[in-house]
């Protein structure tokens, strides 16, 4: 199977950054700094696909794609220092940063008339087709500006600003102000005499930030644009080879999503800082969420588009541990461990659902063409919560085939019967770490549990059939795989509501392994006369290393919740060497 298929991809990159520092003279206390980044890629990928290959659907093709990719970034900023004897302190600085992101695509595929084409002249040649190309490019601008004040070294105020500009919205700019303060108790009077604490400190936060959707978004969101089709690729036969011009939909009134936070925390250690500790507990309320969403019927060609859809809410508790149980001449063992909780939910999306039903979260489809979308977002649920039918079972407790439940109790199965069912954000996410050093050995791990995390496990769903018509193609010639669980269950006349059951939807809550380390290092290696030698460490990694999880899939670790085709992460083992000459 894989000789019907070779691709044969080449990339290379420079990734560059240059820094100036300078302390003006006779004006020590302030100083000016200037940073320069370029990211330039290119990458090109060459495909052939045989006519016999399944995937070509017996058409086969050969072609081929590059895309440049070119970021480049300034910052420059003045950072002022000055301290009014021992009780004062402050530190403000302003500054400017320039961005800017751009990207051109050429891609160039020509697939074949099958063997079998009702005109023998063509059978095997190429297909009309039309190169692509594309390019696009964005800018985020941005003025910002910081002060912190520290008065007798206990009571701290950091207040920042920045006004941010976007090339992506109409309204290119917005405001984002924050504020934090904090108290070191420990430096009272009424702390300071207490050995066994060796720090306390009470902070409190407010601030907003904004966010323009990342690399998902289109850069021309707000402006009118056209799709162009040309020759036999126009969709209507009247125009024959002519060009074809549809508009897009389009969000003149785009803007900034943001994301307001209010944070109270705690800081505390004992015996020195070998046991340091952190709590925090937060508030964020996002508002005009940017979203890819559906739009009223005939609006335009495509009926959906870029909009900012409503708000959302998340609320939470932080809290890390940093412990060194054993420190020594020899041996020092040091462990980290970190917990988050965190409960999401919708608040509005008046932007797109006037009567408060569910909207569908476009970004992924089950099937093609009568298909349906996965999730769904509405008031008082987690965000892209699974829209799903509820299954039936036997009394054994085994689903039964194309048996769901009628919710609305109006005799037949309609997406009326569907409802909103768990989703892919873990409720409970933790970290360990643990690193072991003697003499001049060092061993170390890390650990990570994601709890509450549910994935619908598309690989069972789309492959459940067992006719023997779906699991024999006599017009491709191959025979289809089929996941041991549906031999097992051998349902012959799988529905589209079976495949939307809450069946599928699996907790996949895990733990894994990803690295373990162990290194050695040396000093004045070669050591002769005047020659210090050689000094660095040698060390041995894996990577990856165990998953343990109760989902039955690759990997239970799905960002978006949609198991389908999922490339395996491999495990990885590395070793490496440091030299300092």
């Amino acid at each position: 199977m894989l000789a019907f298929n070779t691709e044969v991809a080449h990339s290379r990159a420079f990734v560059g950054s240059a820094d100036i520092d300078y302390k003006v003279h006779g004006l020590e206390d302030l100083r000016l700094h200037l940073s320069l980044g370029a990211d330039v890629s290119k990458g090109r990928q060459a495909q052939n696909k045989s006519t016999a290959s399944p995937s070509a659907m017996y058409y086969g093709s050969v072609g081929g794609e590059s895309i440049l990719k070119r970021n480049l970034s300034l910052n420059a900023y003045a950072q002022y220092y000055k301290d009014f004897n021992d009780n004062h302190h402050f530190d403000i600085m302003g500054g400017y940063e320039w961005q800017h992101f751009w990207k051109s695509t050429n891609s160039d595929y020509v697939g074949r008339y099958p063997m079998t084409n009702d005109d023998p002249t063509l059978a095997g040649t190429e297909r009309p087709h039309t190169p692509y190309q594309y390019k696009t490019d964005s800018y985020l601008v941005s003025f910002l500006g910081r002060a912190n004040y520290i008065l007798m070294n206990r009571y701290y105020l950091t207040a920042t600003v920045r006004d941010d500009g976007t090339s992506r919205f109409k309204d290119h700019w917005a405001w984002f102000p924050s504020v934090a303060l904090a108290w070191k108790a420990k430096e009272e009077n009424f702390l300071k005499d207490i050995s066994w604490i060796s720090d306390l400190k009470l902070r409190l936060g407010w601030g907003m930030t904004g966010q323009q959707a990342g690399e998902k978004i289109n850069n021309y969101n707000w402006i009118p644009t056209y799709s162009v089709s040309t020759g036999t690729n126009g969709f209507y036969p009247l125009i024959g080879n002519g060009t074809l011009y549809r508009p897009d939909n389009y969000t003149p009134d785009l803007k900034w999503e943001t994301t307001t936070t209010y944070n109270i925390g705690v800081d505390f250690g004992i015996m020195d800082q070998r046991l340091t500790a952190s709590i925090d507990a937060y508030y964020r309320k996002t508002e005009d969420l940017l979203n890819y969403a559906p739009l009223a019927s005939m609006a335009g060609y495509r009926n959906q588009a870029w909009q900012n859809i409503g708000s959302l809410e998340n609320k939470g508790i932080e809290f890390a541990l940093d412990w060194k149980p054993i420190v020594n001449n020899d041996l020092i063992w040091t462990i980290n461990y970190n917990l988050t909780y965190n409960k999401n939910e919708i608040t509005d999306l008046s932007g797109v659902s006037d009567s408060g039903a569910p909207v569908a979260n476009t970004d992924i489809k089950v099937g093609q063409g009568s298909g349906f979308y996965l999730q769904y977002n509405q008031v008082g649920y987690p965000a892209n919560s699974f829209y799903v039918y509820q299954q039936v079972y036997d009394p054994q407790g085994n689903p039964i085939e194309n048996a769901v439940v009628d919710r609305d109790g109006d005799g037949k199965i309609t997406e009326n019967d569907k409802y909103l069912y768990k989703n892919a954000a873990p409720d409970v996410t933790m970290g360990l770490s643990s690193r072991l050093e003697y003499k001049n050995w060092d061993f170390g791990f890390s650990l990570r549990a994601s709890l509450g995390n549910y994935v619908y496990d598309g690989i069972n769903a789309g492959w459940s059939n067992m006719n023997p018509g779906e699991v024999w193609s006599n017009s491709l010639n191959y025979l289809s795989n089929r996941p041991v669980d549906a031999v097992a269950r051998n349902w012959q006349t799988y529905e589209i509501t079976a495949k939307a059951s809450d069946y599928w939807v699996r907790n996949a809550s895990f733990l894994k392994c990803d690295n373990i380390t162990l290194g050695y290092s040396f000093s004045n290696l070669f050591k002769n006369g005047s020659y210090r030698g050689l000094n660095g460490r040698v060390y041995g990694t894996v990577s990856n290393v165990f998953t343990i999880s109760n989902y039955d899939g690759i990997d239970p670790e799905i960002n978006n919740g949609f198991d389908n085709n999922l490339y395996p992460r491999p495990i990885s083992f590395i070793i490496g060497l440091n030299l300092n000459f």
